[in-house]
């Protein structure tokens, strides 16, 4: 008895499907002939700003906030009126005293609009703006800690209004 071998498939190839881009608006400096993209800024560090955070209250208090200021970190703004840029984190004057999950919500949190984020972080900015006019004056802080609540707070006055 003869076997006969399998049929062979016919293979059809498909191109894959097209990749998904965002597109994003570009943003041009005003005042020229031609649209020129806008200049990136220096970005403004100051690592004991950063430190400065350690072991404060967090000052977003939003809806999912732990309250436990053992977890708190200095959360950077995501604005691009504050110098956020794709690959760029805003300068470290926008940055306010956050708790983990207060973090997390502002950084990555699927359940808020936009807006929501934008709202509780500007609150935040103001009282993290009078936390730092405090540290700045008062004579218990350490010159270390004066100083870096100085700076951040020269940059907000440097900083233009946006309506």
């Amino acid at each position: 008895m003869k076997r006969s071998g399998f049929k062979r498939l016919e293979v059809v190839h498909m191109p894959p499907p097209p990749a998904k881009r965002l597109e994003r608006p570009v943003v041009y400096a005003t005042g020229c002939d031609k649209p020129q993209p806008m200049a990136k800024t220096e970005p403004q560090r100051n690592p004991h700003l950063l430190s400065m955070a350690r072991g404060r209250p967090c000052l977003l208090r939003t809806r999912v906030c732990n309250y436990d200021s053992s977890t708190t970190v200095a959360a950077h703004s995501n604005l691009l009126t504050h110098g956020k840029g794709r690959g760029r984190k805003a300068d470290d004057c926008y940055t306010v005293w956050s708790c983990a999950r207060c973090h997390t919500w502002l950084d990555s949190s699927y359940d808020a609009e936009f807006s929501e984020k934008e709202e509780a972080f500007m609150r935040a900015l103001v009282a993290q703006a009078d936390e730092w006019k405090a540290i700045a004056v008062s004579a218990a802080a350490s010159p270390k800690d004066r100083a870096a609540a100085q700076w951040a707070l020269d940059r907000l006055q440097q900083a233009p209004e946006v309506a």
